[in-house]
């Protein structure tokens, strides 16, 4: 048996309490310099409200996004047969109208056109606004030109 009556040596115990409270110190210190300086302010690199215009450029990309592009080119594909081919396609997404502009073997094959659009449930009226003869450069088989233009039935959801 062992008996020490000397008192426990305190050395290693108040080294271990320094250091703590010297990190704790500084955990407090970063803590406050993180969030002391945090405002419930606008910064002043915040953009104001768009204007009007921008608004109406926005609206037009996001409804340009939601048309049912796939759908109308898949339309298209069907509607159009060897006998006629488009060349401009344009697109008036916040009016709902389609215009096209091609060329056609015969009058026939145009006029057969608009009844095959209006034959999708996508399309309320098609018709054709012009047609022509191609003139006297070369037609590579197709010497009618012509003009439809095509209604779209209103998505749901979209605003008017």
């Amino acid at each position: 048996m062992k008996i020490d009556f000397a008192p426990p040596r305190q050395g290693r115990r108040s080294i271990r309490l320094a250091f703590s409270a010297v990190m704790l110190a500084l955990s407090l210190g970063m803590v406050w310099s993180i969030t002391g300086e945090t405002e419930a302010a606008f910064s002043q690199n915040a953009s104001l409200m768009p204007s009007e215009e921008e608004v109406r450029a926005i609206n037009n990309a996001i409804d340009e996004l939601n048309f049912p592009w796939p759908e109308v080119f898949s339309l298209l594909e069907a509607s159009v047969d060897g006998r006629s081919r488009i060349i401009q396609f344009d697109a008036d997404v916040r009016a709902g109208r389609l215009s096209l502009h091609g060329e056609a073997r015969d009058s026939r094959s145009v006029l057969e056109l608009p009844d095959r659009l209006r034959a999708s449930p996508l399309i309320i009226e098609a018709r054709v606004i012009s047609q022509s003869p191609a003139g006297d450069q070369e037609t590579n088989g197709y010497p009618i030109r012509f003009a439809l233009e095509a209604t779209f039935r209103q998505l749901a959801g979209e605003q008017p």
